[in-house]
């Protein structure tokens, strides 16, 4: 069985093989090139939050970096479906107003959401 700086070196060398540098991956994980080298030496520990990025960015599964636990990559299903739910979200998280709104309609009873659900519907004709 590997250990998780090996599995890291792996899902890395994986990577280069497919044309990302270093710069690259940290960049789509918003971490730096400095972070990436030091989990390859082994010199840090990935945290479970960095493993969950390399989850969604590149679809090898937390579980498996982490724990070793197959399979090693999600499905492109699931793949496409967690990015695509992110991208959303980043979005939304972009936009202070639209955040601000959400997070009232989230706080508001169910049957106060049907309501306001059906208004919105009725306004944008869905």
């Amino acid at each position: 069985m590997t250990n998780v700086r090996e599995r890291l070196f792996e899902v890395f060398s994986e990577l280069k093989n497919e044309g990302h540098t270093q710069v690259k991956i940290a960049e789509a994980l918003g971490i730096t090139q400095g972070a990436i080298s030091a989990y390859i030496r082994g010199d840090s520990q990935i945290s479970s939050p960095v493993a969950t990025l390399i989850e969604i960015r590149f679809g090898y599964r937390k579980e498996w970096l982490l724990n070793g636990e197959l399979p090693k990559k999600v499905d492109q299903i699931s793949k496409k479906a967690v990015s695509e739910d992110v991208e959303f979200t980043r979005k939304i998280l972009k936009d202070p107003e639209l955040k601000e709104i959400l997070q009232a309609i989230l706080e508001l009873k169910k049957s106060e959401r049907d309501r306001l659900f059906s208004v919105i519907r009725g306004f944008l004709g869905i």
